[in-house]
C-alpha cells in the first residue's frame, strides 16, 4: 500500500541494553519464552494469536529479533472481520500497528513517540501504573520474553491512514481518487530483492520486493505517502469535482486546425509562414489539462509558515495560504468554509470540500506577463538592446514589478528611414477574455539615461490570433501614445480568444507594435520618438479585473 520505502528508525542510545533490557517491575513475566509463545499461550490473547498466525508473522516473533508488542485483549475488537480481510492489509494496518523495533518499557513518568513497524506514530505515555498507548489503556505492562517486551492493551490501537492511503482506499469511488490511480505504478526493486537462479535466460528472485509509487505526488511536490511529513489535503467531493471541471472546460477549447504565425523563422513581414498544429485529440487535451489544474493546488504543507492559519477558525482579509506547488491563495476563509468534514490522518488532515472556491486567476487562469526580451519576441528593422533597470522608482511607475528589477527591450531604428517593429509572443493563452495592456518605458528611466531626449511614442498595436474555424486573423487595436513621466501601462483593449494555446509548444498568438509614421513627417518626428522601449504585454482575465474593481 505504501508509496515510500519502509525505513527502520530508532532513538539514539548509548548502550544496546537500553533497548533490550526489560525492567525488573514486570508482571506475570515469562522471560524464558519467545514473544510468540507468550502470546499464543495466553488465553486472553488467543484472537490476537490467530490473526498473527494467519498473516504469517508468528515466525518473526519467534526469531532472535527484539520487538515490543502492544497486544489487545480478546473481545475488544472484531476478530472475525479481520480474519476475513486481505492478509497484506491486516498485517500492515493491524499487526504491525501494534509492534515496534527494540525495547520500549513503561517506567515512572514518561511520554514517548513510538514508530511502529508500519511506520505509524503512536504516543506511549503515563505514570506509575496508569499507562496508555495511542490513547488506549495498558492493562498489564512490561511482560518480558527472550526476544522482546509485551504490554497488554484494553483494546486495539487505532490505525490512521496517511493522506495517500486515504486516497487509495477511495480509488473505486471518487473522481479525484480515480484520477490519482491513473498515475500509480508498481515496480520490482532489484537492489532490495533477493536474487535467485536464471531460468530460461531470465533472472528470477527468491524474494521480490515490489514498490508502489505515484508520479502525481511529484507534480504536487507533496509526499502525501510519507509518515514524517504533515499536510492538509483539500479533497473535493464528486459534486464539487464535476462542477469545477465543467466550469473550467470552457477555458481549454482546442481545435485540431489551430494555426500561428512562424515569426521565429521570418526576417520580414513578407516571408511569414504559417504553422499548423499536427493532428491531436482535442478532447483528451482538454480533459488532461483541466484535471491537472484542478489537483495542482490541493495539498498544503502544515510546516509552511504561510499555512499556520489552517488551524484557525477565523480569518482576516490579509490572510493567505500557499500550496505545495507554491501558489498563494488570498481567500482561505472562503476556501475552508466549503469544508464539510475534517478527517485526521497519520500525517495531517483531509478536509472534504463541497465546493472548490479557489479564484480561477489564482489557479488555472492566471494573468499572463509576456516579456519583450529577445528570445520571446521578434525585432524587425531595428537593433535590439536588452536593458535592465534595478529597483525602478515606484513613484514613477504604475507597473507592478514581477521581479526585483525591470527588464525591457529597446528597439533602436537601424537607419533614419527604418520603422522599428516588435512582435511579442503571448504564452499559455486560454480560450477566455483578457484585458490587454502594454508596459512602456521612458527614455530617461535610469540615472545614466537622464540626459537622453525623452519623447513619447506613437505606436500602432495589432493582435494576430487563430479564429474558431482555424484561420489567422489580425485585430487592429489602433494608435496609442505613452506618458513619459512614468513607466506607463497602457490599456490596449479587451479580447476574447476563441481557442486555447496552452500546452502547444511554439504556437502563440502575438502582439505587433510598430512606429509607422514617416521620417518625412516633420511634425511627428519633432513630437514623437520611433525608438521602442517595451517591458511586457499584460493579459489579465476579466474575472480578475471585475473582482478587483468590485473589491469582493
Amino acid at each position: 500500500m505504501m508509496g515510500a520505502a519502509a525505513m527502520l528508525t530508532a532513538t539514539s542510545c548509548s548502550d544496546w541494553n537500553d533497548y533490550n533490557e526489560v525492567k525488573p517491575d514486570a508482571v506475570n513475566a515469562s522471560a524464558d519464552l519467545s514473544l510468540w509463545e507468550n502470546i499464543s499461550q495466553n488465553p486472553e490473547l488467543s484472537d490476537f494469536a490467530k490473526i498473527i498466525q494467519k498473516v504469517g508473522f508468528d515466525d518473526e516473533l519467534k526469531a532472535a529479533h527484539y520487538y515490543t508488542v502492544w497486544a489487545p485483549l480478546n473481545g475488544t475488537y472484531d476478530v472475525q472481520a479481520l480474519l476475513k480481510e486481505n492478509d497484506k492489509d491486516v498485517l500492515y494496518q493491524f499487526v504491525k500497528n501494534h509492534i515496534a523495533e527494540y525495547n520500549h518499557p513503561a517506567s515512572g513518568i514518561f511520554s514517548e513517540r513510538i514508530r511502529t513497524l508500519n511506520l505509524k506514530s503512536h504516543i506511549f505515555a503515563g505514570e506509575a501504573n496508569a499507562y496508555t498507548y495511542s490513547g488506549v489503556k495498558v492493562e498489564k505492562a512490561n511482560l518480558p520474553s527472550v526476544n522482546g517486551t509485551m504490554h497488554i492493551l484494553a483494546a486495539d490501537a487505532p490505525f490512521l491512514p496517511n493522506v495517500y492511503e486515504y486516497i487509495q482506499e477511495r480509488f473505486g469511488e471518487d473522481s479525484i481518487a480515480k484520477y490519482f490511480r491513473n498515475y500509480e505504478y508498481t515496480y520490482l526493486d532489484e537492489e532490495r530483492s533477493v536474487v535467485g537462479p536464471i531460468v530460461d535466460g531470465r533472472q528470477t528472485y527468491i524474494d521480490s520486493v515490489m514498490v508502489t509509487e505515484n508520479t502525481l505526488l511529484n507534480y504536487l511536490n507533496a509526499g502525501l505517502d510519507e509518515e514524517d511529513s504533515t499536510y492538509t489535503f483539500l479533497y473535493p467531493s464528486n459534486d464539487a469535482w464535476v462542477k469545477r471541471y465543467n466550469a473550467s472546460k470552457s477555458y481549454y477549447k482546442y481545435i485540431s486546425t489551430l494555426k500561428a504565425q512562424d515569426l521565429a523563422n521570418s526576417t520580414s513581414n513578407s516571408d511569414i509562414q504559417t504553422l499548423q498544429v499536427s493532428s491531436f485529440d482535442t478532447e483528451y487535451m482538454t480533459d488532461s489539462l483541466v484535471k491537472r489544474s484542478m489537483v495542482r493546488n490541493l495539498a498544503f504543507s502544515n510546516n509552511d509558515t504561510y499555512n499556520a492559519i489552517l488551524s484557525k477558525t477565523s480569518f482576516t482579509a490579509e490572510d493567505s495560504i500557499r500550496s505545495t506547488a507554491y501558489a498563494k491563495f488570498s481567500n482561505p476563509a472562503e476556501i475552508l468554509k466549503a469544508s464539510s468534514e475534517t478527517i485526521e490522518m497519520s500525517n495531517g488532515t483531509v478536509r472534504i470540500l463541497d465546493s472548490i472556491a479557489f479564484h480561477p486567476w489564482e489557479t488555472f487562469a492566471p494573468a499572463i506577463t509576456a516579456s519583450s526580451i529577445v528570445n520571446r519576441a521578434r525585432i524587425l528593422t531595428g537593433t535590439a538592446h536588452e536593458m535592465r533597470v534595478d529597483d525602478p522608482d515606484s513613484t514613477k511607475a504604475d507597473f507592478t514589478k514581477m521581479r526585483e528589477s525591470l527588464r525591457y527591450t529597446w528597439v533602436e531604428p537601424t537607419s533614419t528611414y527604418s520603422k522599428p517593429e516588435l512582435d511579442i509572443f503571448l504564452p499559455n493563452v486560454l480560450s477566455t477574455t483578457y484585458n490587454i495592456s502594454l508596459v512602456m518605458v521612458p527614455a530617461n528611466i535610469s540615472l545614466a539615461d537622464s540626459l537622453r531626449e525623452n519623447k513619447p511614442n506613437q505606436i500602432n498595436v495589432t493582435l494576430n490570433y487563430c479564429s474558431a474555424n482555424g484561420s489567422l486573423v489580425d485585430k487592429d487595436f489602433g494608435t496609442f501614445s505613452n506618458d513619459v513621466t512614468k513607466i506607463d501601462t497602457l490599456f490596449i483593449g479587451q479580447h476574447t480568444f476563441p481557442v486555447c494555446y496552452n500546452g502547444l509548444r511554439n504556437f502563440y498568438p502575438n502582439i505587433k507594435i510598430t512606429s509607422p509614421f514617416s521620417v518625412f513627417n516633420k511634425t511627428m518626428m519633432d513630437t514623437y520618438t520611433r525608438d521602442l522601449r517595451i517591458a511586457a504585454v499584460l493579459l489579465k482575465p476579466i474575472e480578475m479585473e471585475e473582482y478587483e474593481k468590485g473589491g469582493n
